[in-house]
């Protein structure tokens, strides 16, 4: 394999950073370690200040005097790794934005999510704009068009709809992948670190990612006491990923002495942006609530590799762990897409008492449904588009599309405005 270049790619989320700065006067980039932030920060803020945290120097400075560490200084002024500063630097940047409310004044990029961090209790309200980036996307990995979801997004006010979009989807030439294809690249996941790793050296980086600089940005920013737990709690949430989320379960497994602690460092993941959980969906938001959400690890290929899970074997049909890590491939997929879109989405899934189950619902701004469901075998049939059906006949026309991904290489139209697709249309579109 040729060395990869994390460099070269480009980030789909740029324009939409780009329209930020010129908007607002403060713009912060979260997402996890070693997902590419500080490189993108370093390229859309070309000519201003870059000032990083993770150096100590600067650090003290920030910590010692954070209204001189930032006075004077050319804009826009990029503070890499935020939480660091504590409340005192965040303030210091308020008072300096209420002073002069140029737009794009400062970017601030952080591995742990500005709103829950406990170190924090600053918001920035009003001054600031929030955006997430992930690691790569496999649109982004495979330089080509916008992906599927940005497709069908952008098609349902133009001629023909969504339904045109579909129906050319439906017309594409068959998939080149195959069940191995698909397990190598949920096995690699998009970390620009990890991607061009053989199998052994990419489990090794994720190994040293979880005990480094994860636990050591939830042990700075909570004090956390039991940060060598962290590792065991991310495995057994990888054990879960992509399946409800009943917190009594996790905490029986882990034994962490009190629920309460087990529900605090599951929060402790989420905010170093491993794990996201999505909530139930329901037609009203008073109900939704009472639904329990799915729990997600936010890179299929953390996930995989804290499970001991390599391509060979999760490509064979009976590894347990096949549907729920390309559900979590998937499922990101659509998440890191739709962080690049000007429109809102919300994602969640479906599950009643009586069984019906969907896996993925995305959520337009003015409440139109697309939703997905995710399939590891290469053959549909019939009966796997159920749930779409009656979810379709229940909502009418808020009902945009109803899609079901699979690993097989054909497209199939299933019924009025469900289809089934080879989950590289995800990105070859």
């Amino acid at each position: 394999m040729p060395a990869f270049q994390p460099h070269v790619v480009q980030r789909r989320i740029e324009p939409v950073l780009r329209r930020a700065l010129d908007t607002f006067r403060i713009v912060v980039l979260q997402g996890p370690r070693q997902s590419g932030k500080t490189t993108l920060a370093r390229h859309i803020t070309d000519g201003g200040t870059f000032l990083s945290l993770d150096n100590p120097a600067e650090l003290s400075l920030a910590v010692d005097d954070p209204i001189g560490f930032i006075a004077d200084r050319r804009r826009p002024v990029v503070i890499d790794e935020i939480q660091r500063g504590g409340d005192d630097l965040v303030r210091a940047i308020k008072l300096a934005v209420d002073a002069d409310p140029t737009p794009g004044s400062f970017l601030l990029t952080g591995s742990a999510d500005f709103l829950t961090v406990p170190v924090l209790s600053e918001s920035l309200a009003g001054r600031a704009v929030f955006f997430s980036l992930s690691p790569f996307s496999a649109v982004e990995l495979h330089t080509g068009p916008d992906g599927m979801l940005a497709r069908l997004c952008t098609s349902a006010g133009a001629s023909g709809g969504i339904a045109e979009t579909v129906s050319d989807l439906l017309r594409s030439p068959p998939s080149t992948l195959g069940r191995s294809d698909y397990a190598e690249r949920i096995c690699r996941g998009g970390y620009p670190e990890a991607i061009g790793l053989s199998d052994a050296d990419r489990v090794r980086w994720f190994e040293s990612y979880i005990l480094t600089s994860v636990t050591r940005d939830i042990i700075e920013a909570t004090g956390a006491r039991r940060s060598a737990e962290l590792p065991r709690l991310l495995r057994a949430v990888a054990a879960r990923t992509a399946g409800e989320l009943v917190l009594a379960d996790l905490h029986r497994d882990l034994g962490f002495g009190r629920v309460e602690t087990t529900a605090d460092y599951l929060s402790h993941l989420e905010m170093t942006h491993l794990v996201v959980r999505l909530g139930g969906w329901a037609p009203s938001a008073a109900t939704q609530a009472k639904r329990r959400p799915k729990v997600l690890v936010t890179d299929s290929g953390l996930a995989a590799a804290t499970l001991g899970v390599d391509a060979q074997r999760l490509g064979e049909a009976g590894e347990p762990s096949r549907g729920p890590l390309h559900e979590t491939y998937a499922v990101n997929e659509l998440r890191r897409q739709a962080a690049a879109l000007d429109e809102p989405l919300r994602f969640s899934h479906f599950r009643d008492t009586r069984g019906r189950e969907i896996d993925l619902l995305i959520e337009r701004s003015d409440g139109r449904i697309i939703a997905v469901e995710v399939k590891a075998g290469a053959t549909v049939r019939s009966t796997d588009a159920r749930w779409l059906a009656w979810l379709r006949d229940l909502m009418g026309d808020r009902f945009e599309a109803g899609v079901i991904l699979h690993t097989g290489q054909r497209p199939q139209p299933i019924s009025n405005r469900i289809v089934a697709l080879p989950m590289s249309y995800l990105w070859e579109t």
